[in-house]
């Protein structure tokens, strides 16, 4: 399908996203996606996925979203999250794709990430985010004590059905329900980051989750998103 009949055509249907590739239509199906990752990276393939699907209705209010001009600025460092990303966008083998990450990190899943996306085309930027609530503060512990003295015998397998558990929830319920989404009308231009993620305390409510908002132990003092070739930040 060309671009003269993309402007009638849905960009989310059911487990479907459709885009514009140098003017062609393309239908991606989230089963292609998640074989890449079959019996490991469940839970962040789907919510990059969703994420993505999230980003798709709100850049094709006018017009069917298109890769060409794609720039997507990420707070999780999973590989699963970034490759759902890459195939629904392709902005990863074009160098279009920056992750921030928290001095804390370690670029895998524990406390010390964010599920946010900023998605940017020439024209806007569509900041996505998760529901706060929905990943349960038990589910950061746990990812915390994997590979620590603290991990117990059962921590891996209780690990993994909390991945399956959380993957099928977000397909349970609508977008709507599962992210926030607001448009800016500003586009972000590669290699920029939002203003934000460059403030000193940008991961600060991380370290107010713990019960009673004490400092989560072990934290170091936050710092600035990592980034090359740094912009002038987009302010929201």
């Amino acid at each position: 399908m060309h671009s003269n009949d993309a402007a009638a055509v849905t960009p989310v249907d059911a487990t479907v996203v459709r885009i514009k590739d140098r003017g062609e239509v393309k239908e991606i199906d989230y089963n292609a996606a998640i074989t890449k990752h079959i019996g490991s990276l469940w839970w962040g393939t789907a919510v990059g996925y969703r994420a993505m699907q999230a980003a798709a209705e709100a850049l094709s209010k006018d017009g069917l979203w298109s890769r060409d001009d794609l720039y997507v600025v990420g707070a999780h460092p999973g590989p699963g999250v970034r490759d759902a990303i890459d195939y629904v966008t392709g902005v990863v083998g074009r160098d279009r794709y920056k992750v921030i990450a928290d001095a804390d990190c370690g670029m895998k899943c524990n406390s010390s990430m964010k599920f946010e996306w900023w998605v940017s085309d020439r024209r806007r930027t569509v900041f996505v985010k998760l529901r706060e609530d929905f990943v349960p503060r038990a589910f950061y512990e746990l990812s915390d004590r994997l590979g620590t003295a603290a991990e117990t015998k059962a921590d891996r397998r209780l690990f993994e059905i909390f991945k399956v558990t959380l993957s099928t929830r977000i397909w349970a319920a609508p977008l709507s329900r599962n992210f926030n989404v607001e448009t800016i009308d500003r586009p972000l231009a590669p290699g920029e980051l939002p203003a934000e993620t460059l403030r000193a305390d940008y991961w600060d409510d991380l370290r107010s989750k713990p019960p009673g908002g004490a400092p989560a132990e072990g934290k170091s003092p936050p710092r600035a998103a990592s980034a090359v070739g740094e912009r002038t930040p987009i302010n929201r």
